[in-house]
């Protein structure tokens, strides 16, 4: 039941609201004894402001979207009666769903990362999202310079943006996820929202030569260095197509047991390393890292377990201009990237799509125009 505040003996003025609002429908209250002139509903933060609009008779008020789940928000109304104004002042506090109807979320890459210009947005829900078109519409990527981009469903609860093109390289990208209280499912919703601003570097491409046994690295458009390098043998054959950097580790612990190739050290193909720079391609295992045991083969046969070996010096320089979102590219090998692709490998999910495709799979189908955001 909606209680009535009012705001002194004197004032005739009175709004009625509830003490409690509901996360998942717009607020509402309505006046009585005058009509309503200007209404501010603001949470704790500054600038945390409720938008809403006011009805035809100007004796009621809504807000424009459900408000911010658990927060206690403050109104301020400016009343008209008998062509006197009165400010009236009053509260209310937003439910939060139970902890069983909640969908978390979290997105890549984290606000102030300096990515590559092929860098997906993504954003990975705890649980399988119904109302998919319902988070598109919540969601707004702006960019220095607009570009022409569309969300993309990897798998119920995956959803990655990437621009038709690369992003302009030294450009800057926002994200704002407007996910609080939105209802992804029957009996689901998110309960925050989420802000993310990027740096967008230099462009980088690598193209890498199964045939050739070579690693040319571009920099906005310049070759820099052409290396040796070697990849995967016919049974562990490196997949050709095209790839970004997800990660970056300095050293890491690579063995055949967790890359499912054997545990027995008695078989030829039994390894156990320390691998340094070691800058990964895939979830699923595909480096490009330092391998000083395969320099004799670098640039003349591939030898390894389907990663890209480069000498030690040649990978501490790869290591230290790689970014999350740059493009690599693998051409001449005997296998495809067809596996990965249906496994929503988020190494190769972005960029083996034909633009059709990609659109193809959002749930609204339509491409976006990232907003102008300020320089």
């Amino acid at each position: 039941m909606r209680s009535s505040i009012a705001p002194s003996a004197a004032a005739r003025v009175e709004l009625h609201l509830s003490a409690v609002e509901r996360f998942d429908v717009p607020a509402a209250f309505s006046v009585t004894g005058g009509t309503l002139v200007s209404v501010l509903v603001s949470g704790p933060g500054s600038g945390d402001v409720l938008p809403g609009h006011l009805d035809a008779a100007a004796a009621g008020w809504t807000s424009d979207t459900p408000p911010t789940p658990g927060v206690r928000y403050q109104v301020t109304a400016a009343a008209n009666t008998d062509g006197t104004v009165a400010t009236v002042h009053a509260s209310f506090t937003v439910t939060t769903p139970a902890a069983a109807a909640s969908a978390q979320y979290w997105v890549t890459p984290a606000t102030g990362t300096t990515v590559g210009v092929n860098a997906p947005l993504v954003i990975r829900f705890t649980k399988d999202v119904a109302d998919r078109a319902a988070v598109e519409r919540a969601l707004t990527v702006a960019s220095t310079t607009p570009v022409v981009g569309a969300w993309h469903w990897i798998n119920a609860r995956e959803v990655h943006f990437r621009p038709q093109g690369p992003w302009p390289a030294h450009s800057r990208i926002q994200l704002v996820a407007a996910l609080a209280g939105v209802r992804v499912g029957p009996d689901t919703w998110t309960t925050h929202s989420t802000t993310v601003e990027l740096s967008v570097g230099d462009a980088h491409l690598t193209k890498v030569d199964g045939k050739g046994h070579t690693l040319t690295l571009y920099v906005n458009g310049n070759a820099v260095g052409t290396w040796p390098t070697s990849l995967g043998r016919p049974q562990f054959a490196t997949r050709s197509g095209s790839y970004i950097v997800l990660d970056e580790q300095p050293s890491l612990r690579m063995t055949s047991c967790s890359a499912q190739i054997t545990c027995d050290k008695t078989n030829p193909n039994f390894y156990d390393l320390v691998v340094n720079d070691d800058v990964r391609l895939t979830w699923s295992g595909t480096f490009i890292h330092a391998a000083p045991w395969s320099v004799r083969a670098q640039g003349v046969t591939n030898v390894s377990h389907g990663c890209v070996n480069l000498s030690t010096g040649h990978a501490a320089a790869y290591y230290a201009q790689a970014h999350y979102g740059d493009l690599v590219t693998v051409t001449g090998t005997i296998r495809g990237p067809a596996d990965l692709l249906a496994n929503g490998d988020p190494g190769m999910a972005d960029w083996n799509t034909s633009w059709a495709a990609w659109l193809a799979g959002s749930a609204t189908g339509s491409p976006v125009t990232t907003t102008q955001l300020g320089s």
